[in-house]
């Protein structure tokens, strides 16, 4: 027995969700480790929706979504129903899907456009700003009832970057070009796919995963795992095809492709180096051949390059923390949590009305056909790792140190840190700046 003595892992007293300090440092360790319940504590989660989703910039849509005066999209933030409206002014507001007077929910189509919106309970309306307009059977109330203290609850801060549209329910949150940091030059690269005036958002899937949100978001920003998670992909894609297609450009860490850390939770995979042609390295799809031949006969060989290149991946993640990722070609993904061990992520695309229509066909193919494979060995794993945290207490500590402590990280002179392109740097820094959203004294609110 004294020989197994040391191979025995027993566990320290559980963490609360906060120690009694209200910290959250002693959940992530400087070693890398972070603790299991950070995945699987619904009291950690129902913190994370006010402290991370309510106390910092989070994505709401792009502008190109609502793009006419009185369009709107409902969406949701934290799990907080919100309605996103361009109002007769051209400006863009966020609103608390929520009835003033008993709490109904007021809108309930996904997406439209409208001046105004009425409750269907008791008949209230409310304009597209937020506005109470109209109370039904208003004789009822006495002289002391305020009218604009029942307006729909607003973000207090809304800001745009490249048409991105980002709100926060914290009024204090620093500038979002602030927050941004050096997120914002790989940011702007990826907008090349919205240079023309034809460029628009479509919605192109949802899927749920019974998994906690921020594995996704930890996966987004590693490498590490392509190779044995996304095996199948892979050895089917060389049969068929041969080498230098798809996910082969990652073979370990001797490559010049890099991850890093960029601040504020943000994190990047930059696969560019080792993708000279988005084209070229994308998986056949079907009507690859016919599609090109088209381009090539109708705009010559350097143009039609030009327009098969803004079909494939583009090689980056650029992960926003909290709720989502830029892949590049104008694609992105949005993080909705639903529960602590549940998730929904929306998938968008760009569709360019002024290219022709071969290369939104290409964009479309290769936009499912990753989501048809990657998508679903990625969620098998999560569910995976869900399913053994939530049961094994005895093993309380999930490894991020890939990476720490060597001569493969170093520090730029904006702060960026840069690992080899398998190590989990990224990784480590987002939960970093977890701690400081969890730790926070912030007062989410809503104006009226």
């Amino acid at each position: 027995m004294a020989d197994i003595q040391p191979l025995l892992r027993r566990p320290a007293p559980q963490p609360l969700a906060s120690n009694e300090n209200g910290r959250f440092d002693h959940l992530v360790r400087p070693d890398g480790m972070v603790h299991r319940t950070v995945f699987t504590d619904p009291a950690i989660f129902e913190r994370e929706m006010t402290q991370v989703f309510g106390g910092t910039w989070v994505f709401l849509l792009h502008a190109s979504e609502i793009p006419n005066t009185n369009d709107f999209k409902c969406i949701t933030v934290g799990r907080r129903p919100v309605i996103v409206t361009r109002d007769a002014n051209g400006d863009i507001r966020a609103l608390m899907n929520r009835c003033t007077h008993r709490g109904t929910t007021v809108c309930l189509q996904a997406q439209g456009n409208a001046s105004r919106f009425q409750c269907a309970y008791h008949g209230w309306s409310f304009s597209n700003t937020g506005e109470l307009l109209t109370v039904t059977f208003a004789e009822g109330y006495g002289p002391g009832f305020d009218k604009a203290a029942h307006n729909l609850g607003r973000f207090p801060r809304i800001e745009t970057h490249g048409g991105y549209v980002f709100g926060s329910l914290n009024p204090d949150v620093e500038p979002l070009p602030e927050w941004l940091g050096p997120a914002r030059a790989m940011m702007d690269w990826s907008l090349t796919a919205f240079t023309t005036p034809g460029a628009r958002v479509v919605r192109s899937s949802s899927m749920v995963f019974n998994a906690n949100w921020k594995l996704q978001n930890d996966n987004n920003g590693d490498m590490y795992h392509v190779p044995f998670t996304h095996r199948s992909i892979a050895q089917m894609t060389a049969e068929r095809h041969g080498a230098g297609k798809a996910l082969d450009h990652f073979r370990g860490d001797k490559t010049p492709m890099v991850v890093q850390y960029v601040g504020h939770g943000h994190k990047l995979i930059d696969q560019r180096p080792a993708i000279p042609s988005p084209w070229e390295r994308a998986r056949p799809v079907p009507g690859r051949e016919a599609y090109s031949q088209a381009l090539h006969e109708g705009f010559g060989p350097e143009q039609a390059q030009h327009y098969l290149n803004m079909t494939g991946r583009a090689g980056i993640n650029l992960i926003l923390y909290p709720n989502m990722i830029i892949s590049g070609a104008g694609s992105f993904n949005v993080y909705e949590p639903v529960a602590v061990d549940k998730t929904i992520v929306h998938s968008y695309s760009v569709v360019l009305d002024d290219a022709p229509m071969a290369v939104n066909a290409l964009k479309s193919r290769f936009l499912e056909d990753f989501a048809g494979f990657g998508y679903r060995d990625d969620n098998e794993i999560f569910e995976r790792i869900q399913h053994s945290l939530s049961t094994i207490p005895e093993m309380e500590w999930v490894d991020f140190s890939k990476g720490l402590g060597t001569d493969r990280e170093s520090v730029g002179a904006d702060g960026t840190i840069t690992g080899a392109v398998s190590d989990e740097t990224g990784i480590r820094g987002a939960y970093q700046y977890w701690v400081e959203l969890m730790e926070r004294d912030v007062h989410p609110c809503v104006l009226t």
